[in-house]
């Protein structure tokens, strides 16, 4: 009888040592699972905050001009012109306080009394793009560059200067580019082709606007592309460098910078070089391009004229 209840308490605590293992072991599995799912979670979050990094987006010229149209919607009327007008409501104050220069540029787009097949004879040619001067709009605002070189500002002017926002004026051929941009014209900006310059080669013909400002990359895709268009004169001057963490450009070298050696064309480039005085031909009455080893360049700068003078923007379509 003894043994018989001996066997039986061993018997119930090896039972009991068995469920305990069991818990033992389910807790065990259970934070296992839990730990799992946690790092899982982390990966994906980190995964995904990698991939926003690595995808952060870059704007195009469809974004800058969808900008636009949003801050300028003040309608300006004008005389027997191809264009309708749209100012900034400061500038709209401005222009009826009887000051009809914009500080913020204009928005322009087609009369809808403007024959249609006008329009058609402007659209490009297969295989062609624009690069819209993102880096030069930025050089031009106040305080910029040009604060600098006015002797009103230190170097700090032309150090770590914000591209973002770029505007649609004179100096960075603002009215051009929106007449390209409206007809068809496909479009890169200085920062699409500064991060990925062998874009450039879907192209069979490339033109520039007011690309004063670019970097070094831009320069070597652009300056050896077989063939290139110069709508304006002054393109491809003076190097700057751009950093994409701040979205900020900063000039090293080009109109007479730095001071303790001054350097024209920051590329030494021949073809700017020959044809830089052309810049300060705004009227373009005797208007012609001229040839170059690869491409085309216009002899003035056409900015003042081309909303009233399309002529120049079909004879483009020939080289």
């Amino acid at each position: 009888m003894v043994k018989k209840t001996n066997n039986k308490k061993t018997n119930n605590k090896k039972t009991n040592n068995k469920k305990t293992n069991n818990k033992k072991t389910a807790i065990i599995v259970i934070i296992c699972a839990i730990i799992s799912v946690f790092v899982f979670a982390m990966m994906l979050t980190s995964n995904s905050e990698t991939s926003v990094s690595s995808t952060k987006t870059i704007p195009t010229m469809s974004d800058y001009v969808d900008n636009l149209s949003n801050s300028h919607t003040y309608f300006i009327p004008q005389t027997n012109s191809i264009f309708d007008h749209f100012l900034t409501y400061n500038d709209f104050t401005r222009y009826h306080n009887g000051n009809p220069s914009p500080n913020d540029g204009i928005r322009i787009t087609f009369n809808e009394s403007y024959d249609t097949q006008s329009i058609l004879d402007l659209k490009p040619n297969d295989g062609t793009v624009v690069i819209y001067p993102v880096f030069t709009s930025a050089a031009y605002k106040e305080p910029g560059f040009y604060t600098y070189f006015a002797g009103k500002c230190d170097q700090s002017c032309v150090t770590d200067l914000s591209f973002e926002n770029p505007e649609f004026q004179f100096t960075s051929s603002g009215a051009t580019a929106q007449i390209l941009y409206h007809v068809g014209y496909d479009f890169l900006t200085d920062v699409q082709v500064d991060q990925n310059p062998e874009i450039l080669e879907n192209y069979e013909t490339v033109i520039l606007l007011h690309n004063e400002y670019v970097t070094q990359k831009q320069f070597d895709a652009i300056s050896t592309h077989p063939n290139l268009i110069f709508l304006h004169p002054n393109a491809l001057y003076a190097l700057v460098t751009a950093d994409y963490d701040t979205n900020t450009i900063t000039l090293i070298q080009g109109h007479d910078y730095p001071p303790e050696n001054p350097i024209s064309n920051g590329f030494n480039y021949e073809i700017e070089k020959k044809f830089h005085d052309y810049e300060y031909d705004t009227e373009c009455s005797n208007w012609k391009f001229i040839e170059i080893v690869n491409g085309f360049h216009l002899n003035c700068y056409p900015e003042s004229i081309i909303i009233d003078n399309l002529e120049i923007l079909k004879k483009i379509k020939e080289f």
